[in-house]
């Protein structure tokens, strides 16, 4: 059943990422009834007709005025929103105190093209709208629940109101309905749909008081959507009382569910907090570029480059709330970010250094040599040395930024691959559980570690050392255990959230393991090794967790030299005995 709601939501996102490439791309829309008009209550005023419109044919003239409470729900979002060429309205038009009424029908238009490919969808809010609906697509199809089903109605708030033209051929008063519906999914309710996901985030609550701010939060989302069917349904579309209304709520919402965030910030710990932050703070930029927007394209000097460049730069940035949701949500951990940034940085100066060299060569040969030819040569011979010389370079240079610029990251490296040789000449076991659960979460700065082990098919897996464990947490692990079992089954490094894990008696919080490593040795499991996050609340990224892999890997070895030692030791003792019992045997 999960699968089929998962292709369910995952279809409705594609769908509306149709919609949106078709609004701007396909001429369905762009058609016009050949004027414009100025709402002013429950009237619109005539404010420019266009000479070779619809309307200029039939003598519509700037100043008419029309009554919008005498036309039917479908017209009315007809005549504001657009609709197909051929769409038929009767509106009453009032001029000099008398009232007539005119039948308009629209027209394909170039200026309607032009202009909703310029006011509608440019190409940066098609990127934003794009990249929103790919990843809650892909967030829905992976985990169906509420929560995801909350995000892709967000998704689908990336769309124009104007959606609703495209449906404007079905016939009266069932277009009505529709548009009233998509107004109410596309303009109004999608961010109110972020307060049933935010209080199921990164998991569905389980304190009281969380599970008290979930009802809260689906409360006020469900009393808002009820509300604005109802608005759009029997208030007339854009009448001035509900716009100032719905301006303050604009940025009313937003706060709503920034309180509900720091709350479910505040709740979390460790990786979970991580993950609700990068969430915030994809929101917060998003909403920030949702308010530029909307501000500078209502401005009157909206054409001027610098406003169009702003204007650009805020559409783009409205991906940066699910770009940030889907590191935090598929990635399921959060990498050392800065770690990595800083090597790109420090990688890009470097090679930036050897270009510059280059075109320094390049320079000093052309003004330098007054020859061509020896200019060229030397050129060439420069290039090609280069070329040759570019592994060796690379290399080198990597080298040397690993051991200077990141020299805490090289060294802790280092150091576990001492331990990984040190394991071969290990004579106990305890000096291998020494490595996995003392000396690997020191070298690697993580906030507990437990290595459980047996040498017996016949006993349970015992806690033998261990960093960050209370005498309180558990000290065995059933054989039978859905975590062994698991492990037995991957035989690799297991994320415990990843198989939805949660043993009892394991430490909580901060101290919380959340990378699982089999010891195993020819498919045979020896034992596990568990690891929490670093002291940032981190997961370990995946060198780290190649590393300790590496380190278990050679532990099991090192348990079955260790193992294999102790049995020639005794198979030594039991001969020794033998032949001090030789004589008396014999006789």
């Amino acid at each position: 059943m999960r699968p089929l709601i998962g292709c369910l939501l995952a279809s409705c996102a594609l769908i509306a990422l149709l919609l949106a490439w078709g609004e701007r791309f396909a001429p369905l829309t762009h058609a016009t009834f050949g004027f414009s008009g100025e709402i002013r209550g429950m009237r619109e005023v005539v404010v420019r007709v266009e000479p070779d419109g619809p309307a200029a044919s039939l003598g519509l003239r700037p100043g008419d005025v029309l009554d919008l409470s005498k036309i039917s729900l479908s017209d009315r979002y007809r005549l504001t929103t657009g609709s197909v060429a051929g769409s038929r309205i009767t509106i009453p038009i009032t001029r000099a105190g008398e009232e007539h009424f005119i039948t308009l029908i629209s027209a394909s238009s170039t200026r309607a093209h032009d202009a909703a490919l310029a006011s509608l969808y440019g190409p940066m809010f098609l990127f934003g709208a794009t990249v929103t609906l790919c990843i809650v697509a892909l967030i829905a199809l992976r985990h169906p629940s509420v929560a995801t089903a909350s995000l892709v109605l967000y998704g689908i708030g990336t769309l124009s109101p104007h959606t609703a033209a495209q449906f404007s051929w079905l016939p009266n008063p069932l277009y009505g309905a529709v548009a009233a519906i998509i107004f109410t999914i596309v303009l109004e309710v999608p961010q109110l749909a972020l307060l049933p996901f935010i209080v199921r985030f990164p998991f569905s609550p389980t304190s009281r008081s969380a599970r008290t701010r979930m009802r809260v939060a689906d409360g006020i989302f469900m009393v808002g959507t009820l509300f604005y069917t109802w608005r759009n349904i029997f208030i007339p579309y854009n009448e001035l009382t509900w716009i100032y209304f719905e301006d303050t709520l604009f940025f009313v919402v937003p706060l709503i569910i920034l309180v509900f965030a720091v709350f479910a910030y505040h709740d979390a710990s460790g990786e979970e907090r991580r993950r609700v932050s990068w969430v915030i703070a994809g929101f917060v930029i998003t909403t920030i570029a949702y308010s530029v927007d909307t501000i500078t394209l209502n401005t009157p000097d909206a054409s001027s480059t610098i406003i169009t460049a702003i204007t650009a730069l805020a559409q783009g940035l409205i991906a940066a709330f699910p770009i940030t949701l889907a590191y935090a949500v598929l990635r399921h951990r959060v990498l050392d970010i800065g770690f990595v940034f800083n090597r790109a940085a420090v990688y890009a100066v470097m090679t930036t250094l050897v270009v510059l060299i280059v075109a320094l060569v390049d320079w000093f040969a052309s003004r330098m040599l007054t020859e061509q030819r020896l200019a060229v040569a030397v050129e060439a011979l420069v290039t090609i040395s280069f070329g040759f010389a570019l592994n060796y370079i690379h290399a080198r240079t990597e080298r040397l930024i690993d051991r200077v610029v990141f020299r805490q990251r090289y060294i802790a490296e280092k150091r576990i691959e001492y331990r990984v040789g040190a394991l071969a000449f290990a004579s106990s076991s305890a000096s291998v559980d020494e490595a996995l659960g003392i000396d690997a979460p020191q070298i690697l700065d993580l906030t507990s570690a437990a290595v459980f082990d047996r040498f017996s098919s016949a006993t349970p897996f015992r806690r033998s050392a261990e960093t960050g464990w209370s005498e309180d947490t558990t000290s065995m692990l059933d054989p039978e255990s859905l975590l062994v079992r698991t492990l037995r089954s991957v035989e690799r490094p297991l994320f415990l959230d990843d198989a939805a894990l949660v043993p009892q008696g394991f430490p909580t919080g901060a101290l919380r393991p959340i990378l699982a490593i089999p010891i195993t040795a020819q498919h045979e499991l020896l034992g596990v090794a568990l690891y929490g996050n670093h002291p940032d609340g981190a997961s370990p990224d995946p060198e780290e967790v190649s590393l300790l892999w590496r380190l278990t890997t050679a532990a099991a070895t090192a348990y079955g030299t260790v193992e294999a030692r102790q049995w020639r030791e005794r198979a030594a003792m039991l001969e020794e005995s033998i032949r001090s019992l030789g004589p008396s045997v014999s006789t």
